[in-house]
């Protein structure tokens, strides 16, 4: 009896860029139209940047996407600006949805299992603290939010032995720690 309801897609403004010209109402409102496209595949698009160049007959058109803590750029080119637009966007939404793809084929436990994991692992052994314990160096890591299936995605393509996010379903900060290639423990902090 549960219906699955869509979370509500959070687009934040498009920046033109055009060194040489400015691009009129219409073209930018055309433009707004066909990145809304895009709002699909994610749950936050944190930047959406276009720039354009009129050269030599070609309209060079590239798109810059921040979304859910990662970045897709694409550009093209064509004789007309609206074509160029089109195959930008087109070429875009092929991009994020092969990523989502291989987000949904990792095949990755449910959070309950890797929680409980987790947890059960945490438990079993407790290791001795030393005497005197010291801070070696400080890290400051800028924190996005991020899906759990993300953030994995991430850890794996960057093989980081430690991975920091905020997990943007729970609302919460977590930490993945790599325990081998492709397995991770899940650390969620409470408060």
């Amino acid at each position: 009896m549960s219906k699955s309801r869509r979370k509500q897609v959070e687009i934040v403004d498009v920046t033109f860029r055009s060194p040489h010209q400015e691009l009129n109402e219409a073209e930018k409102a055309y433009v707004r139209r066909k990145l809304n496209k895009l709002a699909r595949f994610f749950h936050k698009i944190w930047t959406l940047e276009l720039t354009y160049e009129l050269a030599r007959g070609q309209h060079h058109v590239s798109i810059l996407v921040d979304a859910d803590g990662q970045k897709f750029h694409y550009d093209d080119k064509a004789h007309e600006f609206r074509a160029a637009v089109d195959a930008v966007v087109q070429k875009m939404e092929h991009q994020l949805a092969r990523y989502k793809e291989k987000l949904q084929k990792r095949g990755r436990k449910p959070r309950e299992e890797v929680i409980e994991t987790v947890l059960s692992e945490t438990t079993e052994t407790e290791a001795e603290p030393l005497p005197n314990p010291t801070i070696r160096r400080t890290v400051r890591v800028p924190l996005k939010p991020m899906s759990l299936e993300e953030a994995l995605l991430q850890a794996d393509l960057e093989n980081a032995p430690v991975y920091m996010f905020h997990d943007s379903d729970t609302n919460r900060y977590c930490v993945l720690v790599q325990v081998e290639k492709g397995v991770y423990d899940l650390i969620e902090g409470l408060g």
